[in-house]
């Protein structure tokens, strides 16, 4: 009977226990219920940690008696985790070097206990490594040599140690114990770039890219996402578990660097981008309340006076809508571990030109306890002018003394304009200074519903893509001479890459493929152009097109079109008017003096109407004098009256 009413003096049915009272934030009660349970059993570790949990919860002054609690019944029950997950929530409550060295020591011991927690090994993660710290955690899960989980993470390890050859052993024997595993191929492709072996580097990504559709661990996109756009972030979001691979097939596409290589360039920079920031730009502090809190960024402003609202950048990059923060609360650099520079080194590389003190060329204001130090602006040469960005320290601040991680500092619209723009896009730093001259051609497909698209460059040594509007590659094509493809027609982003003794020229833009279909008015392909003396059918005229356009003065010229959709007369015949003009591109006191019009030939010409008439003309020498002419065909149909003319080609005779 003694029994029965101590226990029911611990527990009874109006939750008198310390765990309800606790839920139910009725504190006072809680801590006492849980003081008497820790005084009549004061070896049971659970009691410890129920007065622990009550601690953690009692404003600010319970934390170190948490902390006490915590350790206590870890000392009872070693070999239990509640105790160290006890120990890391302090840790993360305390914040700063302090709560994150109580954090990062209960985690390690956690990851001795059990090296496959993945909530042990994700928050390791969030906090501050050195050298020293890395090696800690290696050794901790040595103790485990045949746990797959325990090889994977030393793997890991080895790489942020810039040790590639040990990460690729450990991850080959990942892979020899557990079969296809999307990580481990990360790992021994990161491994293959860091040690100089591209070949094999994009062996193993490729063999990532393979299967990412079986990728449940997220590593492929955590990887990516540090340099993706908010629109390649929605879209992914969107991507179904089946079309990752696709999805990431169009990500590195579009961002090829050299579309003659088999290889993309731009994934071996990613990797060795990676490696620089790692090891340069890591956060300081990331147990800063400044990471962990919208409100403090929010507050950080208040200290700088004189600068705009806007001074610190929130919501940019990868923070927005981050499926593992849907609160907003971890700041952009929390999520990836990277301070603010190296988030923009990442994506764009080194900066063109550096300002190491930048405090007088952004005229910031001058704070007490601010160095000149603690500031500097990056500059990038973009197509579209110099973009410039600045950087302070300022995640630890208290009052007017700034310091901790380097964040985002613009103070003014352009500033602010000019820092999103670097954090949404992303660029290679492998040269193309090569200027190249290019022409396309589009003719009606042998395939119904596709149009054949002629590419040709010089150099001549060229690769293309062309990308639909989904982003999926409709056409790939790379080596010397004519590049051909065959695609629906719609609009597409083509690239352009030229090679000339290894030195690169890169054209990216938009394109329409144009419908041939049946139409009222006939239609025309492209106008060809041959260095000839001789008509022929279509690939002999194109292969006679010059790459730069130029051509002899005094030498033939040989046109060829098609004309698609010739109406028939009462005899089955198409009538049509042929009408060649090569007009002059000419200056403006050339076109005002009235000097060199424009050479025009007309012919009149009947054949069987069919649905495609070929349209030809050889032009005797010496017939279109040295200059520089816009060159258009147009053709009248003469049954229905009605005209349609050719895109115009601009060609240079000397």
């Amino acid at each position: 009977m003694l029994a029965l009413l101590v226990l029911l003096s611990l527990q009874d049915a109006a939750g008198r226990d310390p765990d309800s009272l606790l839920a139910a934030r009725r504190l006072p009660e809680a801590r006492r219920a849980a003081e008497r349970l820790v005084v009549q059993q004061p070896s049971d570790p659970h009691a410890h940690l129920a007065l622990g949990w009550v601690w953690h919860a009692w404003p600010a002054a319970g934390r170190y008696r948490a902390l006490d609690e915590f350790r206590t019944a870890e000392r009872l029950a070693p070999a239990e985790p509640a105790p160290l997950w006890g120990q890391v929530e302090v840790g993360y409550r305390l914040g700063s070097d302090e709560g994150e060295g109580i954090a990062r020591g209960a985690l390690l011991r956690l990851l001795e206990l059990r090296p496959g927690d993945r909530a042990a090994w994700a928050r390791f993660l969030e906090l501050y490594h050195d050298d020293a710290i890395w090696r800690h955690a290696d050794r901790v899960l040595a103790l485990h040599p045949d746990d797959v989980a325990a090889l994977e993470r030393r793997a890991l390890i080895a790489i942020a140690l810039e040790e590639p050859e040990r990460a690729d052993s450990l991850a080959a024997r990942v892979l020899a114990r557990r079969g296809p595993h999307v990580p481990a191929w990360l790992v021994r492709a990161e491994a293959s770039f860091q040690l100089g072996r591209d070949s094999a580097g994009y062996a193993w990504y490729d063999s990532t890219l393979a299967h990412a559709d079986l990728d449940s661990s997220g590593a492929v996109w955590a990887n990516a996402r540090l340099i993706a756009t908010p629109n390649e972030a929605a879209r992914f979001a969107a991507t179904g578990p089946d079309d990752a691979r696709r999805f990431f097939l169009w990500f590195w596409g579009k961002r090829d660097p050299n579309l003659i290589t088999p290889q993309n360039e731009r994934i071996a920079e990613h990797f060795r981008r990676l490696a620089v920031v790692r090891r340069r730009f890591r956060l300081l502090h990331p147990l800063s309340l400044y990471h962990r809190s919208a409100t403090a960024r929010s507050l950080a402003p208040a200290a700088l006076p004189g600068s705009p609202q806007r001074f610190v950048v929130v919501g940019l990059g990868p923070e927005s809508g981050d499926a593992d923060d849907p609160a907003g609360e971890r700041s952009i650099y929390n999520q990836s571990g990277l301070d603010a520079r190296g988030l923009v080194w990442l994506r764009h590389g080194p900066p063109d030109s550096r300002v190491p003190q930048a405090r007088a060329s952004v005229r910031l204001p001058d704070l007490p306890g601010m160095s000149s130090l603690d500031a500097e602006a990056w500059c990038y040469e973009t197509a579209g002018g110099p973009v410039a960005i600045t950087f302070t320290r300022a995640t630890a601040s208290a009052g007017l003394q700034l310091g901790g991680d380097y964040i985002f500092t613009p103070t003014t619209e352009r500033q602010m304009s000019d820092t999103r723009r670097l954090l949404e896009s992303d660029r290679t730093t492998l040269g193309a200074p090569l200027a190249a001259r290019v022409w396309a051609a589009f003719f009606r497909g042998r395939t119904p519903g596709r149009t054949e698209v002629y590419y040709r460059s010089a150099p001549d040594t060229a690769g293309l893509a062309l990308w639909d509007e989904r982003g999926v590659a409709a056409a790939l094509a790379s080596g010397p001479g004519l590049l051909r493809a065959s695609v629906p027609p719609g609009r597409y982003t083509f690239g352009l890459d030229v090679d000339s003794a290894g030195v690169l020229g890169r054209i990216r833009g938009a394109v329409t493929v144009p419908h041939f279909a049946r139409a009222a008015a006939p239609m025309l392909s492209s106008l060809i152009l041959g260095a000839t003396d001789r008509a022929g059918d279509r690939n002999a005229l194109l292969a006679a097109m010059p790459a730069d356009l130029v051509y002899r003065t005094g030498a033939p010229l040989a046109a060829y079109a098609e004309v698609y959709g010739l109406a028939a007369d009462e005899r089955g015949v198409a009538r049509y008017v042929a009408r060649y003009r090569f007009a002059p591109v000419r200056s403006l006191l050339a076109r005002v003096l009235g000097a060199r019009q424009p050479v025009v030939v007309e012919f009149t010409r009947e054949a069987p109407a069919e649905d495609v008439t070929v349209e030809q003309l050889v032009l005797e020498p010496g017939r279109v004098p040295p200059g520089r002419y816009r060159v258009t065909l147009g053709v009248t149909d003469a049954v229905r009256n009605v005209k349609s003319e050719s895109v115009a080609v601009e060609i240079t005779v000397r």
